[in-house]
């Protein structure tokens, strides 16, 4: 019997070819890559030319790994293949040598219907990982949540109990699909989450007990801090000048470049420098006559309109 021949992903023998690893570097683009592996200039820019819909040149990051293979003789080597790796389920595979040409290889996937249950020990991102869970579901869960459940003030002894759905490719967790269920217990306080698309709306959304709607006017947070570094207060002693003064605000410290939220949805009325000691600051009119304000901003994001 003929001897069996171990394949790569890309249809050729393991083993065939030398293979360089490396990845995108800064500033690089397709054909330069190319070229740096081997690719004449002008060959490299007929193969990006036939890219088309199947992958997206401009999209190459800084960082992003890329495999080469090349076939050798006593003299040099010649390139034959490269494979770009665009995600971890989607590589690129591109030829190199007599033929130029492009091709996409998806690894296999399974969906996974999971139920997870977890008890705060120490942290939630800790905990999770305990269980098993995939890190992502908490992002999912600070989404459902983030109306209702202030995710850092969680206390040793709170609870969340999930039904989701999760794509996994190779023993690896690719993505949270889908939470159609979850309950938390804490502070005294149970708030169960129900996915439900009503007929008459894009998008599903999660409904709590007695079929109220999760999302309410204004967010528990409106970013990811690390701790409160000053509280509402009408007789907080200021930290610099030692007088009582009140302070009509909650000061959340968090790294510059953090990104703030709105605390729901509303109209701007301000956005610049504030004089008075906000620094950059940002003010928001809610409906019902309520107004918020968001100071010492280190810069404004762009929103692509002038």
């Amino acid at each position: 019997e003929p001897a069996q021949v171990e394949m790569t992903p890309w249809g050729f023998p393991v083993g065939l070819y030398a293979c360089d690893s490396t990845s995108v570097k800064s500033g690089e683009v397709f054909t330069t890559l190319m070229s740096r592996l081997g690719l004449d200039n002008s060959r490299a820019h007929e193969l990006a030319s036939l890219c088309d819909t199947l992958f997206d040149v401009r999209k190459m990051r800084e960082g992003d790994p890329v495999e080469a293979f090349y076939s050798t003789d006593s003299v040099s080597r010649h390139l034959e293949y490269v494979v770009y790796s665009q995600s971890r389920v989607r590589s690129t595979l591109f030829r190199c040598g007599d033929t130029l040409s492009v091709r996409n290889f998806d690894k296999p996937v399974t969906i996974e219907r999971k139920y997870t249950d977890v008890t705060i020990r120490s942290s939630l991102w800790g905990d999770m990982l305990k269980v098993g869970a995939s890190p992502e579901l908490i992002m999912n869960l600070a989404d459902i949540y983030q109306w209702s459940v202030n995710f850092f003030t969680l206390q040793e002894g709170d609870r969340f109990r999930v039904i989701y759905s999760q794509t996994v490719c190779e023993d690896e967790v690719i993505s949270i699909d889908t939470v159609f269920f979850s309950l938390f217990s804490g502070g005294g306080k149970e708030v169960p989450a129900v996915r439900f698309q009503k007929p008459d709306e894009e998008r599903a959304a999660y409904w709590g007990k007695d079929g109220e709607s999760l999302k309410r006017m204004f967010l528990k947070a409106p970013l990811k801090y690390n701790r409160i570094s000053s509280k509402f207060s009408y007789h907080r002693v200021h930290p610099v000048t030692g007088k009582v003064k009140a302070h009509t605000a909650v000061d959340y410290a968090a790294p510059t470049g953090t990104p703030v939220h709105a605390i729901g949805d509303g109209t701007i009325t301000l956005c610049g420098w504030d004089g008075s000691g906000g620094g950059n600051r940002i003010r928001m009119k809610h409906m019902q006559g309520y107004e918020s304000c968001y100071m010492h901003l280190s810069k404004f994001a762009y929103h692509g309109k002038q």
